[in-house]
């Protein structure tokens, strides 16, 4: 299973979830996923940091101030982090947090798209290790709003990355690449749905991920759709209300 160890500017580097009850959100997902997640120190910077085999898998943290309820957030790898966040104005978005170092090494900053969508700028001066595309890790990432393709712009500005097309059943879905690697997704918003970065984790089996979650606690949000050459996914919330999704991804032929 791929552990992610270099980051091209562009592509997804980390995720992780500020929740409106820290200690519970690491309890539930420690119960779920089986994650190793200690509990949160002054040396990891207030948040619990989550890893499957000793891999880093995810960290969770407390809400940000001004941040009403809990909420996943991705981040994406650039080589200049000051001046993607002013591309991201220019571009008609927002900076919500500014550049900022995190840790030595390390600087951040958390901005929106034009249409409201979150997300985080991340550059550092060396990559470290990220488990992904296995149970329990992150397996894709996916925009989701209305008009999407209005916004496509804007990121190839902010991050530099290319825009393509592919079919899921039978709507276009949009795809970032960086490369000839396709590093996240877009797909039009549902009615009613505020525009949004959505997380999606690999399960091993949907129904019975789906059964143990509720058991748990957690809320099921979009009931499970498939698609030819994807699988199986569900958009669920956890019992503080930190919404992702769960995919079950479909076996190769053979």
């Amino acid at each position: 299973m791929p552990t992610i160890e270099s980051f091209p500017p562009g592509t997804p580097i980390w995720v992780d979830l500020q929740s409106s009850d820290q200690p519970a959100a690491v309890a539930f997902y420690r119960a779920f996923f089986g994650w190793d997640a200690p509990d949160a120190t002054a040396e990891t910077g207030g948040y619990s940091i989550a890893t499957l085999r000793g891999i880093p898998v995810t960290a969770i943290g407390p809400l940000p101030a001004g941040v009403e309820r809990s909420v996943w957030t991705l981040y994406f790898a650039v080589p200049d982090i000051d001046a993607a966040a002013a591309a991201a104005t220019a571009g008609g978005g927002a900076v919500l947090l500014p550049p900022g170092e995190l840790a030595p090494g390390v600087r951040l900053a958390i901005v929106a798209d034009p249409a409201g969508a979150v997300f985080g700028l991340w550059q550092r001066e060396q990559d470290s290790p990220w488990l992904r595309d296995e149970p329990g890790a992150v397996d894709w990432l996916e925009l989701v709003e209305h008009g999407v393709e209005g916004s496509f712009a804007f990121y190839v500005s902010v991050l530099g990355v290319a825009v393509s097309e592919m079919r899921v059943g039978d709507a276009p879905y949009g795809l970032f690449d960086v490369g000839t690697t396709s590093v996240a997704g877009a797909t039009e918003a549902p009615e009613g749905t505020t525009a949004h970065w959505l997380v999606y984790f690999t399960v091993a089996d949907l129904d019975e991920a789906l059964e143990r979650f509720a058991a748990l606690g957690g809320t099921v949000l979009e009931q499970p759709t498939a698609a030819p050459g994807v699988g199986r996914w569900a958009v669920v919330a956890d019992p503080q209300g930190g919404g992702f999704a769960l995919l079950q991804p479909e076996r190769p032929a053979g």
